[in-house]
């Protein structure tokens, strides 16, 4: 299923994957040999502190193929909530990894970003370090806002190197707004935001010392490399970190938890697939629901969660919501989640989600709201010559106001009327009335 990793744990909005470092690597290796596009995050406190402030950065991250947890505060954040994670996966550490597979697979890769200076000497110290490696193209554009970089030269460049693997130091939240942006034109099978890893492996920044990285204290050291440029970060995201992570640990905790045997019942009602939580989902049953749903995304139908009897949903539920959500998209399928509890309310408030999912009262409310979404659907018409602004594409007009052009043309021909929109009542088959005007 597009976007969906069996395994993810919420942290404020964004999904991070519990892999470890061989298993990302395995990943990325899986998704080259799949081919089409499949954007990674390599996500650290920063991340998490600018998606809160930007939706769609936020949006960008949860439809990512793989966001890997670069950042100490990351995994303290998860183990609070009780879904530790198993390793840190810097980028620092990931791209040395992507050289060797690369070397050992015959992958090529892009490095696009930097300085001129920090991508040739990294390009060298890479090649030198794995024989057979293939570097087919670099670049460093000029330093510009995103909205005013040649983005075509770019995609050019990138387009005549044919890379496998594109490597962006742009740093967040540009590199990954950059390769969304780009998604549909770039004919590369993984691109990946590495941040300043390439300045770092060049040597133009040292690493800490194994003991600080182990100990999650290598932010302290970079910090006293560059305090004009981090320091001011770093107390921005601990403060950021401070003031909405209790809130999601707090919401987590206070769940109701069903002591009671919990289920999934499913029923069909037309393309729509209703799926009924009843009691915790995790463990087992979250495997289950995961299953669930990825037959009902592969048979294309709409998916409705009556959560009305559900009680316990930890952060790895969430993350798989999220990219559930995320596959629906892109599939234009619709998701919508009925009849919350109040403790989910919360919950979803709390990790900053309450504007990504489509939440109502009922069962019968979502099946209603997406059939008429099936009903308005957009009819195509070609152009007509008596439109005084010619134009080359088609013109685009609701069921509606075609029904309400048919109505006046024959009230002045004098031809017998057909009601085609006017208002009715009736009782549909959710059981309430629903007004068509």
């Amino acid at each position: 299923m597009p976007g969906i990793h069996p395994d993810s744990v919420a942290v404020l909005g964004v999904p991070i994957n519990n892999v470890s470092m061989d298993e990302a690597v395995s990943i990325i290796e899986e998704k080259i040999d799949q081919g089409g596009f499949h954007q990674i995050a390599t996500a650290n406190a920063d991340f998490l502190m600018n998606a809160i402030n930007d939706q769609e950065l936020q949006d960008i991250l949860c439809s990512c193929s793989l966001v890997v947890p670069d950042g100490m505060p990351i995994l303290w954040s998860a183990r609070l909530m009780g879904t530790p994670l198993k390793e840190r996966v810097s980028g620092i550490d990931l791209v040395p990894r992507l050289a060797e597979l690369s070397a050992r697979r015959g992958f090529r890769i892009y490095l696009l970003g930097a300085s001129e200076k920090s991508s040739a000497r990294a390009a060298e110290l890479l090649q030198q370090q794995y024989p057979g490696l293939q570097i087919v193209g670099r670049y460093s554009p000029p330093l510009r806002p995103l909205e005013q970089m040649n983005h075509e030269e770019i995609l050019h460049r990138i387009e005549l190197a044919r890379p496998d693997i594109l490597l962006v130091a742009f740093g967040n939240p540009k590199q990954e707004k950059w390769l969304s942006m780009h998604r549909d034109r770039l004919r590369v099978p993984v691109s990946i935001g590495i941040g300043g890893s390439l300045d770092m492996i060049a040597g133009k920044l040292a690493r800490a010392p194994r003991w600080m990285q182990d100990s999650g204290l290598e932010w302290l050291f970079r910090a006293c490399q560059e305090p004009r440029r981090l320091v001011g970060r770093y107390v921005s995201d601990a403060i950021t970190l401070g003031r909405y992570l209790p809130w999601q640990v707090a919401a987590t905790a206070s769940q109701p938890r069903n002591s009671g045997p919990s289920q999934i019942l499913t029923t069909r009602v037309g393309n729509t697939e209703v799926i009924s939580i009843q009691g915790n989902l995790t463990g087992e049953l979250l495997a289950e629901f995961e299953d669930r749903t990825e037959i009902a995304c592969l048979e294309g139908r709409h998916i409705v969660l009556n959560m009305a009897e559900s009680a316990y949903f930890g952060p790895q539920s969430l993350g798989a919501l999220i990219k559930l959500m995320t596959a629906m998209h892109q599939l234009r399928l619709q998701l919508w989640l009925a009849g919350m509890r109040p403790h989910l309310v919360r919950l979803l408030k709390s990790a900053r989600l309450e504007c990504y999912f489509r939440t109502t009262s009922t069962v019968g409310d979502a099946l209603y709201r997406i059939e008429r979404a099936s009903e308005n659907t957009l009819v195509t018409m070609p152009t007509l010559q008596t439109v005084r602004r010619r134009t080359s594409r088609p013109i685009q007009v609701r069921v509606e106001r075609m029904q309400e052009i048919c109505q006046r043309i024959a009230a002045v021909n004098e031809a017998p009327e057909f009601d085609f929109g006017g208002g009715f009542a009736e009782s549909n088959a959710y059981g309430f009335k629903a007004t068509a005007r």
